[in-house]
């Protein structure tokens, strides 16, 4: 696959150079790590906000992007070494075709019926009970082919065939309110936003594992954090310094989830309430993958290449780190 047919794929129009970022150099033992301002990518303001990169010897700096589109491009362009989570795994994976061998996953977020990432959300007082009321309702998904494809068979299953409109999540809350939607496939804090302000309820949480796979608790790695293989390769000791603080990013995630939201209004546009309520994110790392795991990672893979959003085949498991 080529650089164009990657662009075109993932619904963009070209790479977008990012203010401020310098170019990376051969040489350059600095690890730029590209993220856009989501809830997934925690770990990540929590290892740069605590000094754990500091702390491991390692130079670190994380470059905002407007999207996960814009990162990947980023990656493929050899403007940043590394994304973090939240990063869209389709939209790796298209760089993956594009350049085979072209980084290694470090960790991926997830979600599933107890670890709410996705959901299908309408308006409080609306008087839908599952998703199968929606039929000839005006809804709504993402934007670009990965959540076109999710939210196609989502509804589809529950009986719903009214093609969803693209619309960029940021406005999904605000187009239920205002009555231009009447329902949205959407991610968290979209959920949380609309419960807090008291326009919107979510009417199904975690569809994507059970729509998709099959399974409400099985794991959908819907982003990851990958390194690029080239920055392995020159700099092995620079991203083993990388990692070491990255896990403890993770680690203080996990153990001390208040404290570490706390973290998300210096990244993001969360204000402290938002960010007080957001559901905790469930997350595997490159060395807790068991083999169940990496079956229903592949699972989402072969989904987008059956639906031909892949060109070919990709195996999940050669492309998870080793160390």
């Amino acid at each position: 696959m080529k650089r164009g047919t990657f662009l075109a794929a993932a619904g963009a129009a070209g790479v977008c150079s990012v203010a401020g970022s310098p170019a990376l150099a051969q040489t350059s033992t600095k690890i730029l790590v590209g993220y856009w301002p989501v809830a997934a990518a925690l770990p990540f303001f929590v290892a740069a906000q605590m000094g754990y990169w500091k702390d491991a010897g390692a130079d670190v700096e994380l470059v905002k992007f407007a999207d996960q589109v814009k990162v990947t491009e980023a990656l493929l362009a050899g403007r940043i070494n590394a994304t973090a989570t939240g990063t869209g795994s389709t939209q790796l994976a298209l760089a993956e075709i594009a350049s085979p061998n072209f980084f290694k996953i470090l960790g991926a977020n997830l979600s599933s019926q107890k670890s709410i990432l996705d959901e299908v959300i309408v308006a409080k007082d609306s008087p839908y009970k599952t998703i199968a009321d929606l039929k000839g309702k005006k809804i709504a998904t993402g934007v670009g082919p990965q959540a076109m494809l999710e939210a196609k068979i989502i509804f589809g299953k529950n009986g719903v065939d009214t093609p969803p409109m693209e619309l960029a999540p940021a406005q999904h809350v605000a187009s239920i309110a205002a009555g231009q939607i009447d329902a949205a496939y959407t991610y968290e804090p979209n959920g949380t936003v609309g419960r807090l302000n008291g326009t919107v309820r979510v009417l199904e949480a975690g569809v994507r594992s059970k729509y998709l796979l099959g399974n409400p608790d099985a794991p959908w790695y819907g982003g990851a954090a990958v390194i690029a293989a080239e920055t392995l390769k020159n700099a092995p000791g620079d991203v083993k310094k990388y990692i070491t603080g990255m896990k403890r990013g993770f680690d203080e995630v996990r153990k001390n989830i208040n404290a570490a939201r706390a973290v998300y209004p210096a990244y993001t546009t969360f204000d402290v309430k938002l960010a007080e309520a957001i559901p905790a994110i469930s997350y595997t790392l490159y060395d807790e993958f068991k083999p169940a795991d990496i079956r229903y990672f592949q699972d989402n893979f072969d989904l987008f290449y059956s639906e031909k959003i892949f060109s070919r085949k990709l195996q999940v498991a050669p492309m998870i780190y080793r160390g």
